[in-house]
């Protein structure tokens, strides 16, 4: 009975964590330039070892890998005094959970549920390096979903996000900036009418996300970032009955930025769970590579 409740348990909480997917690096809401196209790409590598209840360890034996790929194409663009940067995110990859016990394990590989978002920046102001911006995000369930699996790369409900973003940077000393940021969010989402090998109803309380950085100019081409990320994850709900699988979490990480030229950079990205009250405990190491471009100039062929 306690293996039944335990893979119940995960059934509920190991769906790709599709909020934690959407969560921001350091510098994320400083806009670029009106016009310039921006080519993201994104590597991660998810494990875990360590399973808790309601804050209490219970196994530190379970094998949770995951290899998830981010494509993100961003345009910079203005609408009357306004900066937005309309733009999706197609996550694709693999997931595999292991119990350990020699019968109980999934795995998962395909596209995830597409992204769409935009930010609109309120304030944009460089010169003083403040900036405020507003994103909604609009999660499409259409990615590879299977009831019968314990991990999956679809959430197959809607999933919407509204986040507020706020940059205030100083100049220490010429050409080193230190940026402290703050974002705010909440997560809603519809029912998963087809949940579990049953194909029962889920429906899950809306959750929250607050996030900080604070990063600093090393150099002119070098900066880094200490990262934290706080979630708080609604109970779910399946056929009336309430599973107390939310509650918070917090993420401490380090981030690392290089401009390998003008119109290249990579970032690096450590960070592991310091508390989770239900589900696993993970670390996850990220890649990004990014490549920017004046997307108007290249559209009048200069």
């Amino acid at each position: 009975m306690k293996r039944i409740s335990i893979v119940m348990f995960l059934l509920l909480t190991l769906m790709v964590p599709a909020a934690v997917l959407a969560d921001n690096l350091a510098r994320d809401y400083i806009p670029a330039p009106p016009g310039t196209l921006a080519i993201f790409a994104y590597y991660e590598h998810l494990t875990a070892t360590n399973l808790y209840v309601n804050g209490n360890k219970f196994s530190n034996n379970i094998d949770l890998n995951g290899n998830i790929g981010l494509f993100r194409p961003v345009y910079f663009t203005q609408i009357g005094p306004f900066v937005i940067d309309p733009q999706f995110i197609i996550p694709f990859g693999s997931l595999s959970l292991d119990l350990n016990d020699g019968i109980s394990s999934s795995n998962s590989s395909g596209f995830g549920d597409p992204i769409l978002l935009a930010t609109i920046w309120f304030l944009n102001d460089p010169k003083c390096k403040t900036y405020l911006g507003f994103t909604p995000f609009f999660y499409i369930p259409v990615g590879s979903y299977d009831n019968d699996k314990a991990v999956n790369l679809s959430e197959n409900r809607w999933h919407f996000r509204e986040e507020l973003g706020f940059v205030k940077g100083w100049e220490i000393i010429p050409e080193h900036n230190l940026y402290f940021e703050l974002q705010v969010a909440g997560d809603f989402f519809t029912s998963n009418n087809d949940f579990g090998p049953t194909g029962a109803t889920m429906s899950q309380s809306p959750g929250l996300t607050v996030e900080s950085h604070l990063s600093y100019d090393l150099t002119k081409l070098f900066w880094a970032s200490a990262d934290y990320y706080y979630h708080y994850n609604g109970n779910q709900v399946v056929d009336d009955v309430t599973f107390k699988t939310g509650g918070p979490s917090s993420t401490v990480g380090l981030t690392l930025g290089y401009n390998i030229a003008p119109s290249y950079q990579l970032v690096f990205q450590y960070k592991v769970d310091a508390y989770v009250e239900n589900g696993p405990q993970t670390q996850t190491a990220l890649i990004r590579f990014l490549y920017a471009t004046d997307f108007l100039s290249l559209s009048k062929g200069k």
